[in-house]
């Protein structure tokens, strides 16, 4: 049974240490100040406003924020930023 056990460990460990990593990534990306940046619709971590935008004609999406946000807005899928304007 010795075995089990020690998996049993490891997998405890890496979830423990994957939940510190990501918290403490969630923490610094909050807290540090960011630069000043055209305002946009909200984004979800990591892929931003990639469940937002329809697979089709996504163009429209993009004319409803330029009319919500002014010419120039911000836009995010996954890490890449877009801008308009």
């Amino acid at each position: 049974m010795e075995p089990s056990f020690i998996a049993d460990n490891s997998v405890v460990a890496l979830a423990i240490g994957s939940f510190a990593f990501l918290s403490t990534l969630y923490v610094y990306r909050k807290a540090r100040p960011s630069a000043v940046l055209p305002p946009g619709p909200p984004q979800s971590p990591v892929v931003g406003n990639l469940f937002q935008m329809p697979k089709e004609q996504p163009w429209l999406k993009y004319a409803e924020w330029a009319e919500q946000y002014g010419e120039s807005y911000l836009a995010k899928e996954w890490e890449m930023i877009k801008t308009s304007g």
